[in-house]
């Protein structure tokens, strides 16, 4: 009673603290104030002014942050007259930063003599024809040393100026004080024909494709989506850009037998303009897919970049070779900078033989940086961030980026949300969204563009068949590239793909199958218990649809093999107790003791998770195995026996190719068992 009683608190503790989680104070996300600020005026010779009087910090979380609030004056020159910014800025402990920037006005000591007023901050301009003026007074300030700010009196004269003609012209401000004393400066506007010729950008957006290139369901398949974005291009290239969010390789046969280069070449054909690499693109090692960006590659180029601008060499920013941050495109004078980043924390969803070298750095400093750099360095007009992840708070931080840092628009990826956001902010409202996955929507975000290039507004929806005719045509050409690639497929495992194996002679559930995979996996192994992740299945099957290689590759896409070590039963009732290790096959009759040990078999993904409790296990064997070997296995064994529909409780018999890789067969094994 008291070992029961024990176990009902451990749950309910972990419930608790699981919620606790769940429940993430709003606050943490709330960045500092900063009070009491304003302008400052510098006479040139006297005692710097005191720029903490009067200003406080206060943060929700923290409390009174005022003793943190760092000064930065750096841009001051305290001996010539002037208007300079300075610059206020804290963190708080959760890591949100605010600035706020004021003027120091600096300007000659009058001596205590009667002087003229003065006008700072003027500035030559630039107009473009067809654009409303310039502002010319804007951070122009006017002062007297007697009579303070004279700055709503400047007499602005712009008649000079023929605001539709190429050419320099003057423009005059004039302030007076109340003793006749006068100030005026000139400065010049040029004015120039429009920069670029587009008035609007039409991007065209995919997630989380998986490799799903054939249309089957309401995966649209890439003929009918290329149809779209071929078509786009073929009647505005100027205006058209095509990108995506990441795992777009990785998920079915048609993909992963050619690791992922069949994808590859059909992206080339549309016109691909930037890859941001996901956490799937790791999946048979990360130098798989860079090949495809290695110029000295001699199979199928990428004719665009991959993109991950956090991804570094463990305990290093240094960004793996075939890897960009950034990519900067140019359409008809507009230049458009693209970062590409890993989501935060998604090392946790890559197997650790494949990730253990890398890491993927906190992506918003990654932000802040590229922004800059792309507007000051680059020359853009337009800046985009396409991020394998959909978390809320990055979201919000990019959009409370400002000045040169700002970012016009985010797409998120690897949740397979289908959404379309936007995040508040001065100006135009910075537009998020995420397109699904499997090739179930397309997205599509229209900016607007004034005629410097810059954003002034958008329109942003996710398209399938229901609203976008061109996705219900399949382009010619590209249809003709997949029966290619089927035909290549067959011929390379010499039997069809599509042709069903057997008839499902009931609903499968993602669970379901989940399950029944632990089972093959604990008889292939011959252990005790066997343990299979839900994530690792990644869809069910309908009643009475035909299960085909195809199809098993759809519903198990990962090569995991199976690993076995020996643990004790007091460890794997331990396990039993965790959601993670809900899905599990244990052998009839076993009843764990807690001194004994126990053969323990999982896929390499659960076993080599750093973490875990199995790479601590005794006697581990890697046993060769490809899971989704075993499904083959087994449905073509019980076709084989005689039977044409699959059920659960069929009874199973494996015959099972043991590989040293996908390639070479070391040894075969024959596995018979009744249940």
């Amino acid at each position: 009673m008291k070992k029961l009683t024990s176990i009902i608190l451990l749950i309910t503790f972990i419930l608790v603290l699981a919620a606790c989680q769940d429940r993430d104070d709003p606050r943490k996300h709330v960045p500092p104030n900063i009070s009491g600020t304003g302008d400052i005026t510098y006479f040139i010779g006297d005692p710097l002014p005191d720029y903490r009087e009067g200003v406080s910090a206060y943060d929700l979380t923290d409390g009174d942050l005022t003793d943190a609030i760092i000064i930065d004056d750096s841009d001051v020159d305290y001996e010539t007259a002037g208007v300079y910014p300075l610059v206020y800025r804290v963190t708080d402990s959760d890591g949100n930063t605010v600035t706020k920037t004021v003027n120091v006005i600096v300007i000659e000591s009058s001596g205590g003599t009667t002087s003229p007023p003065v006008i700072l901050g003027a500035t030559n301009h630039t107009h473009v024809i067809g654009q409303a003026p310039p502002d010319y007074l804007a951070g122009v300030v006017a002062f007297d040393a007697n009579e303070g700010y004279l700055t709503d009196l400047i007499i602005l004269d712009d008649s000079a100026v023929d605001y539709e003609t190429p050419g320099t012209y003057p423009v005059t401000m004039t302030v007076s004080n109340t003793t006749g004393g006068q100030a005026v400066v000139t400065i010049s506007v040029t004015v120039i024909e429009p920069l670029v010729g587009i008035d609007h950008l039409d991007i065209y957006y995919l997630n989380d494709l998986h490799g799903f290139i054939m249309e089957e369901g309401n995966r649209m398949g890439v003929a009918r989506i290329g149809n779209l974005i071929l078509d786009a291009f073929d009647q505005k290239p100027d205006n058209t850009l095509f990108i995506s969010g990441g795992d777009m390789l990785q998920g079915t046969l048609l993909s992963n037998h050619f690791h992922g280069e069949s994808v590859i070449d059909l992206l080339n054909m549309m016109h691909h303009d930037a890859f941001v690499i996901g956490n799937h693109e790791f999946d048979w090692g990360l130098e798989q897919v860079t090949r495809y960006f290695n110029p000295a590659y001699e199979g199928t180029q990428a004719q665009f970049p991959l993109l991950g601008a956090n991804v570094y060499f463990k305990g290093t920013t240094t960004i793996p070779d075939f890897i960009e941050p950034y990519t900067v495109i140019e359409r008809a004078g507009v230049r458009i900078g693209i970062i590409g980043l890993m989501g935060y924390g998604l090392e946790s969803s890559i197997a650790d033989a494949m990730v253990r070298d890398y890491e993927f750095g906190n992506p918003v400093p990654v932000v802040e940086h590229y922004a800059e750099h792309l507007r000051m360095t680059e020359d853009v007009q337009v800046v985009l961030v396409a991020i394998h992840g959909a978390d809320g708070s990055f979201n919000q931080a990019v959009g409370n980026l400002t000045g040169n840092q700002r970012v016009d628009a985010v797409f998120n990826g690897h949740s397979h949300q289908t959404y379309v956001q936007f995040h508040s902010r001065s100006g135009v409202n910075m537009p998020i969204m995420q397109s699904g996955g499997y090739g179930s929507a397309v997205g599509h975000l229209r900016l607007d563009l004034n005629l410097d290039g810059m954003v002034t507004g958008y329109l942003a929806q996710n398209l399938n068949g229901g609203n976008e005719a061109r996705l219900n045509i399949a382009h010619p050409v590209i249809e003709t590239r997949l029966d290619d690639i089927i035909e290549a497929v067959e011929a390379s495992l010499g039997k069809p793909i599509f042709e069903p194996i057997l008839i499902a002679g009931q609903s499968l559930s993602r669970g379901d199958l989940t399950v029944y995979m632990a089972k093959l996996i604990r008889l292939s192994s011959d252990s005790d218990i066997a343990f299979h992740n839900y994530g690792g299945t990644r869809i069910s099957i309908s009643n009475g649809a035909g299960i085909s290689l195809n199809t098993v590759h759809q519903v198990f896409p990962f090569d995991n093999r199976i690993k076995t070590t020996y643990l004790s039963g007091a460890t794997i009732k331990d396990l039993l107790t965790q959601n993670f290790y809900q899905n599990h096959d244990i052998r009839p009759g076993v009843i764990f003791e807690d001194d004994t040990y126990y053969k323990v078999a999982t896929n390499d993904f659960v076993f080599d998770y750093p973490a875990g409790v199995f790479i601590h296990g005794i006697d581990s064997e890697d046993t060769g195995i490809f899971m989704r070997d075993l499904f083959i296995a087994a449905l073509e064994n019980q076709r084989d026996a005689g039977y044409t529909h699959f059920y659960l409780s069929t009874p199973i018999v494996l015959h099972v190719p043991i590989w040293i890789d996908r390639f070479l067969i070391k040894d075969e094994k024959a596995y018979r068992y009744e249940t």
